[in-house]
């Protein structure tokens, strides 16, 4: 993290972990923007006194960890660049600052509302087991033994509480992709942006921010880039505008 980004950061208020669960918003509105490092410095320094700022021992750009599953032909990636609505993720994230993993899925339905469950696992429980098989089945249309791990995923976010309403923005920077945890390939200087409303408001503060920075809400998943940069023969023509976007935000997307 830039020494910019770290000064801006410490002008928040922050906010426990505990308070800021308060807005998880699991159910929900998302919109996605995709902009440079130096970019969301500009933004960050005019939306300061609005947010607080999840601070965990006094860290405020938190690393995160994810794997992604899939079936072994992509069908929950290609469910999602081909437009399809009503489609699907499974994961499983770790928070490593705190030590809480979780088997998560987003379901991502036809009116532009997002559902997120989750549950806790143990570190030493296989993954494949009769708790998670269950939750697999009833949260989504897969069965867990039909699923295979396909990519890992780190980065560092921030999370930004709305002080006076339900809201919060997710700020994902130092982005990486993996197959195996050994080689990673960064996404480069871009940032990604998540509003997360209980119904969407074009009027919300932040949006007219963005709008003034020239910036629109853009179609975006790390999953499907990072299937796209590391699996050649997924390439779908949908992507190639988002890999465009990220070329002109960055010089280190080969």
């Amino acid at each position: 993290m830039s020494v910019d980004l770290q000064q801006l950061l410490n002008h928040f208020e922050p906010i426990s972990l505990n308070d800021a669960d308060k807005a998880r918003l699991m159910n929900r509105v998302d919109s996605k923007f995709v902009v440079s490092v130096d970019k969301l410095e500009e933004i960050l320094s005019e939306i300061w006194s609005d947010y607080q700022v999840l601070s965990i021992d006094g860290v405020r750009n938190l690393p995160y960890r994810t794997k992604y599953l899939d079936t072994p032909d992509f069908a929950m990636f290609k469910a999602h660049v081909n437009g399809k609505l009503n489609r699907y993720k499974v994961r499983f994230r770790e928070y490593p600052l705190t030590g809480m993993r979780f088997l998560e899925s987003k379901f991502k339905l036809n009116r532009g509302r997002t559902i997120k469950k989750r549950i806790s696992r143990q570190e030493r429980i296989p993954e494949e087991n009769e708790v998670e098989d269950q939750f697999v089945s009833e949260q989504t249309p897969y069965n867990r033994e039909d699923l295979e791990t396909k990519l890992y995923n780190k980065f560092n976010r921030i999370s930004l509480i709305h002080k006076r309403v339900n809201e919060r923005i997710t700020i994902d920077t130092d982005i990486h992709f993996s197959l195996d945890k050994e080689e990673w390939k960064a996404l480069g200087d871009v940032s990604v942006i998540e509003l997360k409303q209980e119904q969407f408001s074009r009027h919300a503060g932040f949006t007219h921010i963005l709008r003034k920075h020239g910036i629109r809400p853009v179609g975006f998943s790390k999953y499907c880039i990072g299937v796209s940069m590391l699996y050649p023969d997924t390439k779908i023509n949908r992507m190639k505008q988002k890999i465009l976007l990220l070329n002109k935000l960055t010089k280190h997307l080969s």
